[in-house]
């Protein structure tokens, strides 16, 4: 997504400041007027690489996504690839025959931001505020590996003045702004993959320091987030339809198709596995000694015109639907397929319920850790596309109350935050 409010060619580095929120499932870079403050430029993307099987093309975020899906998935698709930036026995994976790094990997997701943002301003960007958890490991010497890699990645994408700042810090700057007194904020980033939280102190006297790192109290995580919440959709309600507890003759009984089979398919990336010659004969076998069941001839349908993407669109517009309503429908009409179902809001709670326990469990160990009641958090300032989850603001209305959230550009706060903190 572009946002470009800039006009003429008044900019040059010396007066712009620039953040990335380089995520888990999602990046964006903030571009920002250093005189008024007021962002001028945005822009995000899916953190996602394909590489191509043939040839060295390397496709980055939803092009990537949706080049994966035209191409049959012949190459390799790599996601939450920030979760390979503390691993220290991940050196590097073969691609096409050739050895490529973490860093080498989010290189391409930082040139991709810098290139877009650079096309608008007509000039290099040289100087960069990247964040980074409050916490990439508890061990010291990955937590500096993560680091290096972040920073050699950034110097690869051409920048050459490179920052990096708390991404909970970041989410707070962009808070700070609007704050007259000091405050003990919590701070919730729910995104696609994780659900980060982190308890500060906030002060508008200290807007312009840029080690902030004192005023974190506490921070924890789960990695539970909106794909968490789709995944969960796909089986309690999809997989039933693809024939998921449809038995089959056996030698001697009736059996239960194998429950691996569907595993496969909570993740739509992984689909390409059920393609493979054995298990594709299989999920024949089953077809055929399940009295030829429409609901296996659908998963079939389904994987060979490797659907399991479009599929999933359709459950997360669903899902985005039942923030509005009490009801929606999935409704997936594709390669001769019906697959329709509705889905209630108390459903969907019930579905996802063990995973928003573990988000409230997060929240209380914060604030068991801190020695912090409900009542001594002035506010709880909600980040990230999965905050605007229904159940997840239900959840923290139970908890904190409606009057001490604070919704803070979900989508963009961190970028914005991240080149505040260039002042």
């Amino acid at each position: 997504m572009t946002d470009n409010k800039i006009t003429g060619n008044k900019y040059c580095n010396e007066n712009i400041y620039c953040g990335i929120d380089f995520g888990t499932s999602n990046s964006v870079i903030s571009i920002t007027d250093a005189k008024s403050l007021n962002e001028i430029f945005t822009y995000s993307d899916k953190s996602v690489l394909y590489y191509q099987k043939q040839g060295n093309s390397v496709f980055i975020g939803e092009e990537a996504q949706c080049k994966y899906v035209e191409e049959i998935m012949n190459g390799r698709l790599l996601k939450s690839i920030k979760t390979l930036l503390p691993q220290k026995d991940f050196m590097f994976t073969v691609i096409n025959g050739k050895k490529v790094t973490p860093d080498q990997m989010v290189t391409h997701i930082l040139r991709h931001l810098k290139e877009k943002a650079e096309e608008v301003l007509g000039f290099n960007i040289e100087t960069v505020t990247i964040g980074r958890p409050a916490i990439f490991s508890k061990d010291p010497k990955k937590e500096e590996m993560a680091k290096n890699r972040l920073v050699q990645a950034a110097k690869n994408a051409g920048f050459i003045n490179i920052i990096l700042q708390l991404e909970p810090i970041a989410a707070a700057l962009s808070y700070e702004k609007n704050i007259k007194n000091k405050e003990k904020v919590l701070i919730a980033d729910i995104g696609g993959g994780t659900s980060d939280f982190t308890l500060a102190n906030l002060s508008p006297q200290k807007i312009g320091i840029s080690d902030r790192s004192k005023d974190i109290i506490c921070n924890s995580g789960v990695y539970i987030g909106g794909d968490t919440f789709d995944s969960e959709i796909m089986w309690h309600k999809v997989t039933p339809m693809l024939g998921r507890g449809v038995q089959y003759k056996g030698a001697d009984a009736l059996l239960d198709i194998p429950n691996t089979l569907y595993r496969e398919l909570r993740n739509w990336e992984k689909s390409f596995l059920l393609k493979d010659c054995k298990a594709r004969r299989n999920i024949d076998k089953y077809y055929v000694f399940s009295g030829y069941s429409d609901k296996i001839n659908n998963v079939r349908l389904l994987i060979d015109n490797n659907g399991t993407y479009s599929l999933f669109q359709e459950i997360e517009k669903a899902k985005i639907k039942l923030s509005s309503n009490q009801e929606s429908d999935i409704i997936f009409t594709k390669f001769n397929m019906n697959l329709v179902t509705k889905l209630a809001y108390e459903e969907y709670k019930l579905i996802i319920k063990k995973h928003l326990d573990s988000i409230e469990s997060c929240v209380n160990e914060i604030l068991d850790n801190s020695k912090c009641d409900i009542k001594d958090i002035d506010k709880l300032v909600l980040t990230g596309g999965s905050s605007l989850s229904r159940p997840i603001i239900d959840l923290f209305t139970n908890i904190f109350g409606k009057e001490k959230i604070y919704y803070n550009d979900v989508f963009h706060s961190v970028a914005y935050g991240l080149s505040l903190a260039n002042i």
